[in-house]
């Protein structure tokens, strides 16, 4: 059998088909590009870079708006003829002349509500083909189609671009060319020019045959199979675990779980999405029995995300991932029952609906970045007020020094720092212009905003107590051996609960349970040392070197006579006083 590659004059006919019929796309790829590429020329020129990141920011937003339109143009008769890619071009002309001329510069709101219309517009595009149809298998031959084509353009962008990368690697080393940031610029044109005209190339022309197409590729079963299924088995076991966990110890799940459980869910939504043609068919048994049982399976895990984000609110209030974390929680859930009562739904709710709520999260009073700036601002109220820095609904300065602990410091320029970062300096301005005077809150810089708010208030953190404290006798000075016959130098550690003593011609010495103990008469005849006077001793002290005098004991075991002088010691803060850890102490005998 022959083996031929394709000719360039196939690769060139299919680009040029796919600049016939997505032009928009094409032009939305190579404007990002150059703007990208003009990016990282530039320097000193703060017009231009927010040109150039507003106008990227506008053709990645085009590539699914474009596509949706042109798909919807040759799906629906009446608009054929009309070339309605027009609207887009309004729609998106509308969008770049509503966004500030400095993105880079601005909160970080713009950044999130941008990334929730270019996920809204890409579940708009997998409908595109079926908004005024029924669904049918059409609709997930189609997604199919734009799925795989979407893999195998990114892995042949990967590939190119790492060998080319190479290349030019090897020729800087040997020519000494000097190249920088040529190699960036050769990464953007790969991804803004090749890699969608690669994809587009392989977007589905006939509609008509995708009606009556039922086959179902073999290496997608098997990548569906034994790549996705094996790790949503993993993911599902270890948070069921985890949840065993929860109900055994009686503890509340924390916010780390809920990554897991979305990417449990992103990854066992899309295997179900993959699989969802075998539903139906008998002989496929394994497909059947994983698409009957997997909403079974998410819909409790979801409800275990939904109270750990809960949780986390209710403790640090509302923040834009916290709100879509909640708002994926109902979704999943929602997802699970509709599978749950109807197994045989369909499937096209799903981008749609994805849709929808991506945009109602991205804008509106409702909106995550709204609800979110609500709820810290109150937060940030409610932790002025608790500490006598509020008036006249103001902050305000007390007259003298305000004392907080190091996490209640923490906390409030953590807050600071998120609202004025993620929202912008405005939105705390009637809050603290009467206390902190600042000539342009539009141009706050977050963490240095918030240093500077915390000190304008006199708020000053009180250092929290080390947990462990170590003291030692003050170097280069002699022992004080006078009177006594014999001595034993000792190391001892708390480490082991259980009573484990040094032992030497009939003495023990140890600690348990973080007291000093010593017996001359067998281990059940131990008597606890008293070292209250040198625990108080330390806690008066600042320092971490004491004389002898502060750390030696005189005392008396059975009939025989002792002292002990501490070489170090570690001692544990607890709540009811200092607890011994560890220490190097020298015994002497009389």
């Amino acid at each position: 059998m022959k083996f031929s590659l394709p000719s360039f004059a196939l690769w060139r006919s299919g680009a040029l088909a796919a600049f016939t019929r997505f032009p928009w796309n094409i032009l939305c790829g190579a404007i990002g590009a150059a703007c990208l590429i003009t990016l990282i020329h530039t320097e000193h020129n703060e017009w231009l870079e927010g040109q150039c990141v507003r106008l990227a920011m506008a053709a990645a937003i085009g590539m699914p708006l474009f596509f949706s339109v042109r798909i919807v143009r040759e799906r629906i008769p009446k608009f054929t003829p009309w070339p309605i890619e027009i609207v887009g071009l309004f729609v998106l002309a509308g969008w770049f002349f509503a966004q500030p001329a400095s993105p880079l510069r601005l909160p970080g709101i713009i950044w999130i509500q941008w990334l929730l219309l270019l996920a809204a517009l890409h579940c708009v595009a997998a409908v595109s083909a079926h908004f005024s149809r029924t669904e049918s298998l059409s609709f997930w031959q189609f997604n199919r189609r734009l799925f795989v084509r979407f893999c195998l353009a990114t892995l042949y962008t990967v590939v190119l671009t790492g060998g080319l990368e190479l290349a030019m690697l090897s020729a800087d080393k040997l020519f000494q060319l000097k190249l920088g940031k040529e190699y960036g610029d050769l990464f953007f044109l790969m991804v803004g020019l090749f890699h969608p005209t690669f994809f587009l190339t392989g977007v589905p022309r006939d509609f008509a045959a995708l009606d009556v197409e039922s086959d179902y590729p073999r290496g997608l079963k098997a990548f569906t199979q034994f790549a996705l299924a094996p790790l949503v088995a993993v993911y599902t076991a270890i948070l069921y675990a985890y949840a065993i966990k929860i109900i055994i110890i009686r503890s509340w799940p924390h916010g780390w779980v809920a990554l897991p459980v979305l990417l449990l869910s992103g990854i066992g939504i899309l295997a179900f999405l993959l699989l969802s043609p075998l539903r139906s068919r008998p002989e496929e048994k394994w497909a059947r029995w994983f698409t009957t049982n997997f909403p079974r399976a998410l819909a409790p895990l979801s409800v275990l995300l939904l109270i750990s984000v809960l949780i986390r609110a209710r403790e640090y209030g509302i923040t834009e991932a916290r709100y879509i974390g909640i708002v994926a929680a109902l979704w999943t859930f929602a997802w699970a029952i509709v599978f749950i009562l109807h197994r045989p739904a369909g499937i096209r709710w799903i981008p749609s609906s994805l849709a929808i709520i991506a945009v109602l999260c991205a804008f509106g009073p409702w909106s995550a970045g709204e609800i979110s700036k609500i709820s810290q601002v109150k937060r940030l109220k409610h932790m002025l007020q608790a500490h006598g820095m509020w008036k006249d609904d103001h902050a305000q300065a007390p007259g003298g020094t305000v004392e907080l602990s190091k996490a209640e410091e923490t906390n409030l320029r953590s807050t600071l720092n998120y609202i004025i970062a993620t929202h912008g300096g405005p939105t705390i301005k009637l809050i603290f212009e009467p206390s902190v005077l600042y000539r342009d809150w539009q141009k706050l810089i977050a963490w240095e905003a918030a240093g500077d708010i915390i000190t304008a208030l006199n708020i000053v953190a009180q250092e929290e107590s080390p947990r462990l404290i170590l003291v030692r006798r003050k170097p280069d000075s002699f022992l004080d051996v006078q009177d006594f016959r014999r001595l034993w130098r000792i190391n001892l550690y708390a480490s082991n609960p259980t009573w484990n003593p040094k032992r030497s011609e009939g003495v023990a010495v140890g600690i348990e349970q973080g007291a000093l103990k010593l017996t001359t008469g067998g281990d059940n005849a131990r008597e606890e040392i008293s070292l209250q006077r040198i625990f108080d001793r330390i806690q008066s002290s600042r320092g971490h070197q004491l004389p002898d005098e502060d750390l030696t004991i005189d005392f008396q075991n059975g009939t025989r006579t002792f002292r002990i002088v501490f070489e170090s010691l570690t001692v544990r803060r607890e709540t009811n006083g200092l607890s011994l850890n560890s220490t190097e102490l020298y015994l002497l005998q009389k």
